[in-house]
């Protein structure tokens, strides 16, 4: 476990969207360094596959229901998390979703699936955690967005674009409304790394090899590559940065 500035033992974090892909990296990075660890999805099967792997290596884990869209969900995780833990240290807002389409066949109903989602989830998150985070006067919160918050590209995603651009203003503004109150707001943004958005891609081919063509550093992320930024995140080691973005892409945005 890291000891000193970048210590997460015992800390309390929930990550959202923990049942596959990027949200069991960042939970791992976090269980691994010591944290216990609070997994929410809306796939309770899988979310109980995850917390079992990490409490037979013997890390503290904690799964429950969660449909981030639901405000009663959202209410119930964090008050469950404050009776039975205390506190609510670290909020990972990573739950998300996409459609593809051409925006002209787009449908409605599409559109506003990825968006109540991928941004009126890390909304609801937020308010209700940053409320129990403002009481015990310290808190991060932590948004996970994306490279394509700030490029387009050759994929049909308008929604999960807006999205994650959504979130780097959402995370600005957050930042600067609980500055006073010692709660620190930040996002990440991943590049390309094995999901189950992203395994269409990486199984094929053609797909894969326009996107290494993308990184300069010629390979996609591993879990490894996101442990780092999430723990630097979650711990002391930044307390004095707020409303930032880190990108975790291999070099993606330098184009």
């Amino acid at each position: 476990m890291t000891t000193g500035i970048f210590n997460v033992t015992d800390k309390v974090c929930w990550i959202t969207g923990a049942s596959s892909g990027l949200g069991i990296m960042l939970a791992e990075g976090l269980a691994e360094a010591g944290a216990r660890v609070v997994l929410t999805a809306r796939r309770v099967d899988r979310l109980h596959q995850v917390a079992e792997s990490l409490k037979s290596k013997g890390y503290q884990a904690e799964p429950m229901k969660c449909d981030v869209t639901k405000e009663t969900e959202v209410m119930s995780v964090v008050e469950t998390v404050t009776e039975k833990f205390g506190s609510l240290d670290v909020l990972v807002n990573n739950a998300g979703t996409t459609t593809v389409s051409p925006t002209p066949d787009m449908q409605v109903s599409e559109w506003k699936r990825v968006l109540d989602t991928n941004l009126t989830g890390v909304f609801l998150c937020s308010k209700y955690a940053s409320r129990r985070m403002i009481a015990q006067k310290h808190g991060k919160i932590v948004n996970i967005s994306s490279v394509y918050a700030a490029m387009a590209d050759i994929s049909f995603e308008l929604p999960y674009y807006t999205t994650k651009a959504g979130i780097f203003g959402l995370t600005r503004q957050l930042a600067l409304e609980l500055a006073p109150h010692n709660v620190q707001v930040n996002s990440i943004a991943p590049g390309f790394f094995p999901s189950e958005m992203t395994r269409s891609v990486i199984t094929d081919l053609d797909s894969l090899s326009y996107t290494l063509s993308r990184i300069p550093m010629k390979r996609i992320g591993t879990t490894e590559d996101l442990k780092g930024v999430i723990r630097f995140l979650a711990s002391k080691a930044s307390d004095y940065i707020t409303g930032q973005v880190i990108t975790v892409d291999g070099g993606w945005n330098l184009w």
